[in-house]
């Protein structure tokens, strides 16, 4: 290797920026090869290497000449890419594709200043690439040109260290003359004082300027063209995160810049050292250690020594993050308003506008030119302009207004329901200059808010027509109440309510109720019939309503009126609905008439047809009222009849039963039958006592004999009596032993303890006791019968003093007609008592009674 390559070799070795630039080359364009070499006319020899497919060259490897493209590059001083050699037609057979391994290829020329050709700047890559593009093949270019331009900064280097030792060599001489030259030394001396002075005063000055520049966010920086020394103030020292007391480098200031700025800072730095041009660039920057990202603006100047020569490459870096902040804030700002759905406007404290977005465009029809500069009452309506008075004091004392309603007018004279929201403009200074207004437009929100509140009053109305016919079971009640109600709602001249019933006997026969008019109005006409009109409502077929029923093509159609018969209230507009049962059955009709066409509307029609459809429901209730009233009044007079008629015979049996039992001897086995037919007799006594009962509380006439007893003596007797009858279950007494003295009729008394505690011991199989407790608390004496057995479920408590109600899931032997508790409850409230049950299924049940004592 001869010297003046490896004097090549160093010049390139050199360049501060070599790394950087083949880094740059290898990530733009993909290839993993990049590598600038020196190409003579019998060398090929390696100066710079990026290697990442392991091709094993570094800087003073040469290869055979003959075998490479470069030399071909020398040869016509043309820039040569191969995308894909396998199909490249012109070297497709050359052999250093297949020698070197590659299928990708970009070589350009490096020629030195003097126009002499230095080499190459080449890449290869095993795996083939899209090079042949102007993007490419322009920054292959550039960074040959780059790299030459230091070539020449080398050279020039190389010349001043030759004048450094000429002007040594003139130094020595001088040493020579320096007595000759005293007179000169001390001249030079009082010049070198004033020099000293001056530069005291220009670093004064350049110590105020640097506190300025960073005063301001900025900072300054400087590069010098053959060293490649950079030189950063604290200021972006600090911005960009390097320590204050270490030497940078080119390529450390390159690795804080976005990536996606690097190609582009690296053009301007060429444009600046190549072809003298000043730079002015902005650029995002990372900080090293924080992280963040920061926005700078690099200006740079070239300073030129007195031969012409560039001595220092120097300028400003100003932080401008938040200027670009508030650029994307703007930006975001205007995007936000000009693809708002609101209508956005700002104006003046005056009102003029001075700002229009598209929403406002299409919601009052003002194109921007036609209002900037006018003002606001533009789309006021004259009765409206007070409310802007109003706004304008508002905003100019910095508040906010916030969804006020009001109107606003567009271009075309219509008025239009707005929100309006007016914020304060502030200056710099917090100083109010104008306002801003969002305008959502909610004509929507109205007619909504005007449909839930026309829904809201058809139901309230519905409800309360609901609420009163469904307390009413008279149907000739309910059908004027319902004929009253929807003439009024439907505004009409007069309404009718036809309704078909049938009567006990099968026979259908039709009711009917008017209102708006009274009933001569109608007497002499008959009753509709299943004509054209009003057929589709006795059929159930739907709703009919007309603007102008005699403009109807089924009008007039029937015989003997062919119309409205002579003398018949007049009707234009005509409204019919049919009321239906739930199993679809129709059971009437409302009509209803004006005079007047088109006084019906579909609100008329959901109002009728929801009021129908409870009146259907009300009309059924009183329909299967009067069915149960029928037949509850005939079951209680079978019930007194069966009763009293069974009293007799079953009285004479149970004394034949008597006789023959005392005449039959003692050790007759007949004797023990008649006695357990006597108390099947005695139960049906009961029994027959009970239902004569209930026939005398429905028809009021259950007598009462009042006196004065002892309770305590009436509970110890019955405790006693029914102990005898019960083997399993204890009956324990608890009062205070004190007499407990009540006005009330002892029998039916006794009869209520009875039957509360041969209920405890008959739905209480498993336990073992009952428990009766008195006292008196109140001027009240108060009985419970306690037992512990299947218990009652709460939602049953309610029903259990009912008629005839038993609780649900009882056992098959656990009989009863479901009276008892309904006499005895009925029994203490003739005695102004109350009765209650405390229950819980599973665990057992007690059974308390309160009556008033003297």
């Amino acid at each position: 290797m001869t010297d003046d390559v490896q004097t090549d070799i160093q010049a390139v070795a050199n360049i501060p920026l070599i790394t950087t630039l083949l880094d740059v080359a290898s990530q733009t364009t993909g290839m993993r090869f990049v590598a600038i070499a020196r190409v003579t006319d019998t060398q090929w020899v390696t100066c710079a290497v990026k290697d990442e497919i392991n091709f094993g060259l570094k800087p003073g490897d040469e290869l055979e000449l003959n075998t490479m493209i470069c030399n071909e590059v020398r040869q016509c001083k043309k820039l040569v890419v191969i995308d894909n050699a396998d199909i490249d037609t012109n070297y497709k057979s050359h052999p250093a594709p297949a020698m070197y391994g590659f299928k990708s290829y970009i070589s350009t020329p490096i020629f030195k200043p003097t126009g002499e050709f230095f080499g190459t700047l080449s890449a290869i890559d095993p795996e083939p690439a899209n090079l042949n593009n102007s993007r490419v093949i322009g920054l292959f270019t550039l960074f040959a040109n780059l790299i030459a331009g230091h070539f020449n900064a080398f050279e020039r280097q190389n010349n001043s260290d030759n004048e450094l030792i000429k002007e040594q060599e003139i130094t020595r001489l001088q040493q020579i003359y320096n007595k000759e030259l005293a007179t000169a030394n001390e001249k030079l001396a009082a010049t070198q004082q004033r020099q000293a002075e001056l530069l005291q005063q220009l670093t004064g000055a350049n110590a105020k300027l640097q506190q300025a520049i960073e005063t301001g966010n900025m900072g300054t920086w400087s590069i010098d063209p053959v060293t490649q020394k950079v030189t950063l103030s604290d200021f972006i020292r600090k911005l960009i995160g390097f320590p204050l007391d270490e030497e940078i480098t080119v390529e450390q200031t390159m690795s804080v810049i976005d990536p996606a700025y690097r190609v582009e800072l690296a053009g301007v730095l060429n444009d600046a050292l190549i072809n003298h041009k000043d730079s002015d660039i902005e650029y995002p920057i990372t900080n090293l250690v924080t992280g963040e990202r920061k926005w700078v603006r690099s200006t740079g100047k070239l300073l030129f020594d007195s031969t012409g020569n560039v001595s220092e490459y120097s300028g400003i870096l100003l932080d401008i993050t938040i200027r670009k902040r508030n650029e994307d804030k703007q930006a975001m700002l205007a995007a936000i308003i000009e693809s708002s759905e609101d209508a956005i406007v700002s104006k003046t404290l005056e009102g003029i506008i001075t700002s229009w977005n598209n929403s406002a465009e299409r919601m009052f029809g003002y194109k921007e030119q036609e209002v900037i500069g006018k003002h606001i009452s533009i789309i006021i309506p004259d009765d409206r302009l007070p409310e802007e008075t109003v706004i304008i004091n508002k905003v100019s004392n910095n508040e906010r207004v916030e969804h006020f309603e009001t109107m606003r007018r567009t271009k075309w004279g219509t008025e239009i329901p707005l929100s309006l929201t007016v914020s304060p403009i502030r200056n710099e200074q917090g100083k109010v200059i104008g306002a801003s207004k969002i305008a959502r437009d909610i004509s929507r929100q109205k007619i909504a808010e005007e449909r839930l509140q026309n829904y809201a009053e058809h139901m309230e109305i519905l409800n309360s027509i609901g609420q009163t016919i469904s307390a009413d079971l008279d149907t000739q009640s309910i059908l004027q109440k319902v004929t009253d109600a929807t003439t009024q709602l439907t505004g009409a001249a007069f309404g009718a309510f036809f309704h078909n019933k049938v009567n006990e006997k099968g026979e259908s026969y039709m009711l009917y109720t008017l209102s708006g008019v009274p009933r001569s109005a109608f007497e002499r006409f008959p009753m509709p019939r299943n004509t054209n009109v009003f057929g589709p409502t006795f059929r159930g077929e739907g709703i009919v309503r007309s603007d102008d029923i005699t403009k109807d093509i089924r009008y007039g159609k029937n015989a003997p009126y062919y119309g409205m018969p002579e003398g018949h209230l007049p009707v234009v507009s005509y409204l019919a609905v049919p009321v239906t049962a739930k199993n679809g059955e129709v059971i009437g009709g409302l009509f209803f008439g004006h005079p007047e066409p088109a006084k019906f509307k579909q609100e008329h029609e959901q109002l009728i047809a929801g009021i129908g459809s409870q009146a259907s429901v009300a009309l059924e209730n009183a329909r299967l009222y009067q069915e149960i009233t029928t037949l509850n009044a005939k079951k209680d007079e079978f019930i007194g009849l069966a009763s009293h008629e069974l009293k007799t015979p079953v009285t004479s049996i149970s004394g034949y039963l008597q006789i023959i039992e005392r005449g039959l001897p003692d050790g007759d086995r007949s004797k023990s039958f008649i006695n357990k037919t006597l108390k099947q007799v005695n139960k049906l006594t009961t029994l027959i006592s009970d239902l004569l009962d209930v026939s005398k509380i429905q028809t009021g006439k259950l007598p009462l004999s009042y006196a004065e007893f002892d309770l305590v003596a009436v509970l110890a007797d019955v405790s006693e009596m029914l102990q005898q009858n019960s083997v399993r279950h204890k009956i324990e007494l608890n009062y205070n032993k004190k007499p407990i003295i009540i006005k009330a009729d002892q029998q039916r008394v006794e009869q209520v303890v009875i039957n509360l505690v041969t209920n405890a011991i008959k739905y209480s199989p498993g336990a073992d006791k009952v428990i009766i407790n008195a006292g008196v608390s109140d001027k009240k004496v108060k009985v419970s019968v306690r037992d512990f057995g299947i218990g009652i479920a709460e939602d049953q408590h309610s029903r259990i003093f009912s008629r005839f109600y038993r609780v649900e899931n009882l056992a098959s032997h656990m009989s009863g007609l479901g009276i008892g508790l309904y006499i005895s409850y009925e029994i203490i409230e003739r005695h102004h008592g109350k009765m209650w049950v405390d229950s819980e299924l599973g665990v057992g049940s007690t059974f308390t009674f309160e009556l008033p004592i003297i």
